[in-house]
């Protein structure tokens, strides 16, 4: 329930004056943001329609849907303000507001008291947030895909009128949490409902390892698996359903790279947002839209482009939003060219996934297959108290088997009645995942060498989660306290 200032008859109707009043009174040459630029001129554009006397006592509230108008999202202003909230749409003009609340997943798309009066003023707002996102919308093109950067990188899709929605306009807005989510937070137990935050420890040094089963997206020993493959070549498919947390994952994975590597991604609507430490390349695609020269087709720039571009900034690591089709062909290569990839695919399970790849309009080989590493997917996961959970529910490699065959073994699995992942040891992990003995032959190291980096891993990472320390800075100081004191163990024994 959204509350706001309530004005009365006579202030409604000097807040309508005063929006036509101000863009007489506002010269073109003003500078500074919009709302210091209404607050400079509001007495002004008052004194010239004459309503300086009821707009000065409700000067507060007047300025409020001022700035809630010129430089805000209108009617859904607060909605967007709120980093709790996933998602946030709307269906037809007379229908109320809904949204998804991340920390009540149980309830679905909830019913706000938050409304639009018209069609003709759900229009103009659509129209606001192609404006916003620097592109048109308009009957000729009816429908909108944008992300806007300057808004926690908010995902847009909307319609426009009734020419491919019906009644009327409509729009989905997906927010993406103002900071973003690092391993430690998914491999956190979800924290209490309310405001209050994880309580800070002192970090046991050196830290000891051990699994506890709780309520989180992956363990951290799971946490531990993928930072230590990402620090060799590998290739990471995050598999999932439609909002099942694919990019979440992927991001978190990406963010635990070294600072001396170079990450490059590639997408359509740009989601992936990784910590500023990084050197980070940021591509993404450019498309043709109507009421242009049908020659500008030429000019698009579709996934596939991307990536063959990516391949020349000499990438440590290629990361793709979401492999559809195409563009799997060049990925495929950047594969068999040496690069580590990572990428979303939609995909239920590790073989369906497998089964997508070898299936046009994707373009992988067997032989492509056989190089992937491993593949983590995702679901939703409706938990005893009616909550919707993210999982990993498995996380499986790819083995090359025989001359041009693979089979899908499984290293991790989530347990739905305990709400727990197994293996919960590192013994158990290094045992079954063929990757890690993999990097063990061929960087000379034996098997209790990769058990310990895992060991030590999980134990970092679990030293994180207990200490608050969530932030991508922290995960970066973690990352190198960990490097610096695993050559000097290793130094140590040798």
């Amino acid at each position: 329930m959204v509350r706001e200032p309530e004005l009365t008859r006579e202030e409604g109707s000097a807040l309508s004056v005063l929006k036509r009043s101000l863009l007489d009174v506002v010269p073109p040459e003003a500078k500074g943001s919009t709302g210091e630029v209404v607050r400079r001129h509001l007495r002004a554009a008052a004194e010239s329609a004459g309503i300086e006397d009821v707009v000065a006592p409700a000067e507060r509230k007047v300025m409020y849907y001022l700035a809630r108008e010129f430089e805000g999202f209108w009617e859904i202003d607060p909605l967007m303000k709120d980093d709790r909230l996933e998602e946030i749409s709307l269906t037809r003009f007379d229908k109320p507001v809904r949204l998804l609340h991340r920390d009540y997943t149980e309830f679905l798309f909830m019913e706000t008291n938050v409304a639009f009066e018209s069609e003709q003023r759900l229009q103009s707002f659509v129209r606001r947030l192609a404006q916003l996102g620097a592109t048109t919308v308009s009957l000729a093109q009816p429908s909108l895909e944008v992300t806007l950067q300057r808004h926690s990188d908010a995902r847009i899709t909307a319609t426009l009128g009734d020419e491919i929605s019906r009644p009327g306009s409509t729009f989905a807005i997906r927010k993406q949490r103002a900071a973003p989510l690092t391993l430690a937070h998914l491999s956190a137990p979800e924290p209490p409902r309310g405001p209050s935050g994880w309580g800070r420890e002192e970090w046991p040094s050196p830290p000891a390892y051990e699994e506890v089963p709780f309520h989180k997206t992956l363990s951290v020993l799971m946490a531990a698996y993928f930072w230590l493959l990402l620090e060799r070549t590998t290739n990471v498919l995050v598999a999932g359903e439609t909002n099942s947390g694919k990019t979440t994952l992927m991001n978190a994975i990406l963010a635990l790279a070294d600072q001396r590597s170079k990450i490059v991604t590639a997408e359509d609507v740009l989601e992936i947002n990784l910590p500023d430490h990084l050197h980070w390349e940021r591509l993404r695609t450019r498309s043709y839209r109507a009421g242009l020269s049908p020659s500008a087709g030429r000019y698009e720039y579709g996934l596939s482009d991307l990536l063959k571009l990516a391949l020349r900034f000499s990438p440590t690591i290629l990361s793709l939003g979401e492999m559809r089709g195409e563009e799997s062909e060049t990925l495929a290569a950047a594969i068999t060219l040496g690069f580590s990839t990572m990428t979303t695919i939609h995909a239920e399970s590790a073989e369906m996934c497998v089964q997508r790849l070898t299936t046009p309009p994707m373009r992988f080989a067997e032989g492509h297959v056989r190089d992937i590493t491993a593949i983590a997917t995702m679901k939703r996961t409706v938990l005893d108290d009616g909550r919707i959970a993210r999982r990993v529910v498995s996380v499986d490699e790819v083995r090359p088997v025989g001359t041009g065959g693979h089979e899908i073994v499984n290293v991790f699995r989530h347990d739905r009645q305990s709400d727990s992942f197994r293996p919960a040891t590192p013994a158990e992990v290094v045992d079954r995942s063929f990757r890690l003995r993999e990097i063990a032959g061929s960087f000379g190291w034996d098997q209790g060498r990769v058990q310990r980096s895992l060991a030590s891993r999980a134990a970092y990472m679990a030293r994180a989660v207990s200490g608050g320390e969530f932030t991508p800075s922290a995960m970066s100081r973690m990352v190198r306290e960990h490097s610096a004191r695993e050559f000097r163990d290793e130094a140590g024994r040798r």
